[in-house]
């Protein structure tokens, strides 16, 4: 994945991005685990954000640094200030 990708383009191979960023809004989200966590306004967060070979890029959420997917939070990409 380059800078220059965006939804409705087809990743060329698999992708991962690791970044520290801010959060822009507040955000509740849920695990699939059910555990509730609060990410507040200009809270400071490592996330991760993946995708695979052949499929389209989707950077509409970005997950926490859980690659435990069940224990995973998802935060829209609209709520979160990377670098």
């Amino acid at each position: 994945m380059s800078g220059h990708d965006s939804p409705g383009d087809f990743a060329e191979r698999d992708w991962f991005v690791r970044t520290r960023a801010r959060i822009r809004a507040e955000h509740h989200a849920h695990s699939l685990e059910r555990t509730l966590r609060i990410f507040r306004t200009e809270e400071e967060v490592e996330m991760v954000q993946w995708g695979r070979a052949g499929e389209e890029v989707d950077t509409d959420a970005w997950w926490t640094t859980s690659h435990y997917i069940p224990a995973a939070h998802i935060v829209p990409s609209d709520k979160v200030e990377g670098p």
